[in-house]
């Protein structure tokens, strides 16, 4: 703080010492301008000049803020305040000239003395900024071409001239619209439209491609970057608008993809006002808060001005940063964040939160995710996805929270992995849970995210850093995806429109095969597969499938005021005893039985038929001491005309033996 101090204080004194210099300055050339030597016959009214000049111009620079500035970023806003203040400190030392009993000459000093000032003042605002810029254009610089002259381009090019941004210079634009073609931008021209690339590019010796076109729909943008990569040259993308909007980014952080060019469709937007309604001067509790859905679904909470926002995660760094950057996004004004280092197991920690805080709307992100780890510790599942669920519901319940939504995945239909499995409890569990509730209990379902932590993006990056190879399990797998922030539009608007308790499903178009999305996203940083990176193929891992799915038949989908969103049927959990049976797998969780615990996934969920890895290389021997009990008997399946929560069947099958209840 002190070392901070020091330099404030250091910058208030040579910027105190700059303006003295320019009123003296200008002061010093009028006399002598209109005066002339010797200085004998003008040097009395000198003195007295200068101390009123100092008085009055050094209160009128002070008053207008011109010693706030950022002297290096100098430009028109700031130099129209420098005019304004001089203008106004010269219009006061006339008046006083006159009125003052001073020689009739000194008002035409006064005047001209203003005139100067403005001018020295001008030039000494805009001298350091200059100084800065020439130092960066004498660096060395690599000529790039920007695609996109419009506002973003501009901003990019405005950007890179004033400080040599990333050590590049831009030497042409191109642009399709034929207005702009022949004219040029920061004196950079527009060479022609897009299509020219690979001949201007060659033409200006060009080493780079920026894209500085950010509104564009998908196949449009798929079009100009695989163009922009043809030229074998290094792309670099403008960030989102989003981000730039956020504050998260500057539009000169220039980015190596962005990612929402790998999907087969333009990304899903929403109606932000609905959302506004739902969230606006509410408390709001996101669980999970600081995984790759829940820091994004905090940060978009905060743009609807909630009263309070609750982020709850396990993972203290994670949580610290995430409060930090959250604290850093413009919207957070006005928005109280209160972090809570919590475990969604511990149900009597849950309910503290919960008393607490009284949140109004819970977004419930927290779960285990990856699939083949889950295979090896499917206690662990079950414990987060199953019992960390059914806390934070129940809680919900008992203090009234106004909505709950659940964060499913594809994988929860017909399932064949541990991690599908628990997920698709974790929705039965709600379902039944909200037939008795008056808390609004939704689900809200959807593939793989790009560029969450762990994904196949996130490993592909990694491997093709590291020269490949790109390792694919099957040539066949295919999944859905959607990028991490039109997943959380989902989640937002999917909240803001439910009334009833629903299942919501995006319709997210045809899946994208793996081996695909592997190869485009080599192109992408500027290689070529098989050629500069390998890809080989590994086979499928523990609990996966080569295709997923959003619904199945029975849940019969159906359209809502979005046309991308669609809501299921709800399906009625056919036993009267559902908690029982999932008290029962949670005690086996608790106790490590992975033997049981299979087991009781597989009567609550019968088409999930998997062998967890975990299963086959430590089945635990059943406990000695116990208390057992028979299931009760089943209650026949009835079907409600509502909304399915959840997927698939949950009809048990009769020739299947029923784990055993247990007692608490």
């Amino acid at each position: 703080m002190e070392r901070l101090l020091r330099r404030s204080g250091l910058r208030d004194l040579t910027v105190g010492a700059l303006l003295l210099a320019t009123i003296l300055t200008s002061l010093c050339l009028s006399f002598v301008l209109l005066r002339g030597f010797p200085a004998t016959a003008w040097a009395p009214w000198f003195g007295r000049a200068l101390a009123v000049a100092v008085a009055v111009q050094g209160a009128v620079f002070v008053g207008l803020g011109v010693h706030r500035g950022m002297w290096r970023y100098a430009g028109l806003p700031d130099l129209v305040r420098s005019v304004q203040a001089s203008a106004i400190a010269g219009i006061a030392l006339v008046v006083l000239s006159v009125v003052a009993p001073a020689p009739e000459w000194l008002v035409s000093v006064a005047v001209l003395d203003g005139l100067l000032t403005a001018f020295v003042l001008s030039a000494v605002r805009v001298a350091p900024r200059l100084l800065f810029e020439w130092a960066a254009h004498r660096r060395p610089r690599r000529p790039v071409v920007v695609l996109g002259a419009g506002d973003a381009g501009e901003a990019l090019v405005r950007e890179m001239g004033r400080c040599g941004h990333g050590g590049m210079r831009a030497v042409a634009f191109l642009d399709d619209d034929p207005a702009k073609q022949g004219r040029s931008i920061h004196g950079v021209p527009v060479l022609g439209p897009i299509d020219a690339l690979r001949t201007v590019a060659q033409d200006t010796q060009a080493e780079a491609v920026l894209v500085a076109i950010g509104a564009a729909p998908g196949e449009r943008m798929r079009r100009i970057r695989t163009l922009a990569r043809s030229t074998g040259l290094p792309v670099k993308c403008i960030p989102t608008l989003a981000d730039l909007l956020s504050g998260r980014a500057g539009i000169a952080e220039l980015r190596d993809l962005d990612l929402e060019e790998l999907l087969a469709r333009d990304p899903v937007r929403t109606d932000h006002r609905e959302v506004e309604a739902l969230l606006a001067g509410r408390c709001v509790l996101v669980t999970g808060a600081a995984g790759s859905i829940g820091s994004e679904l905090s940060r978009q909470v905060l743009a609807h001005a909630p009263r309070r926002l609750v982020v709850l995660d396990q993972n203290e760094n994670a949580l610290f940063e995430l409060e930090h950057a959250l604290r850093r996004v413009p919207e957070a004004d006005g928005v109280e964040v209160v972090p809570v280092l919590a475990n969604v197991r511990d149900g009597a920690r849950v309910d503290e939160v919960f008393g607490d805080h009284r949140p109004e709307v819970v977004f419930h992100a927290a779960a285990y995710k990856h699939v083949p780890v889950l295979e090896h510790f499917p206690e662990e599942a079950v414990r987060s996805n199953v019992q960390g669920t059914r806390n934070v519901a129940r809680a919900a319940d008992r203090h009234g929270v106004e909505r709950f939504v659940l964060i499913s995945t594809d994988k929860a239909v017909r399932p064949t992995s541990v991690m599908g499995t628990t997920k698709r409890v974790a929705e039965l569990v709600v379902g039944d849970l909200g037939r008795r509730s008056r808390t609004r209990f939704s689900t809200i379902r959807f593939g793989n995210v790009l560029g969450s932590a762990g994904s196949v993006m996130q490993v592909f990056r990694e491997q093709i850093a590291r020269g490949g190879p790109v390792t694919v399990t099957h040539p066949d797998m295919q999944r859905f995806f959607m990028s991490i922030p039109e997943a959380v539009e989902l989640v937002l608007f999917a909240a803001s429109m439910d009334d009833e308790g629903s299942t919501f499903v995006l319709d997210m178009g045809e899946p994208v095969r793996i081996l695909d999305l592997a190869r485009h996203y080599i192109r992408l940083c500027g290689l070529e597969p098989d050629r500069d990176v390998r890809i080989e193929f590994t086979g499928l891992r523990p609990g996966e499938k080569l295709y997923e799915e959003l619904w199945t038949e029975a849940e019969q989908p159906r359209p809502t005021p979005h046309r991308s969103i669609l809501r299921a049927r709800r399906e009625i959990p056919e036993w009267a005893d559902l908690d029982a049976r999932v008290d029962s797998l949670v005690d086996w969780a608790e106790e490590g039985d992975r033997q049981k615990v299979v087991e009781h996934l597989r009567a609550l969920v019968p088409e999930y038929q998997g062998d967890p890895v975990g299963l086959r290389e430590n089945a635990r021997p059943r406990p000695a001491a116990r208390l057992d009990e028979s299931v009760a008997e089943k209650s026949d399946p009835q079907w409600e005309p509502t909304l399915l929560l959840g997927v698939g069947s949950t009809r048990h099958d009769a020739r299947r033996p029923v784990p055993e209840a247990r007692t608490r």
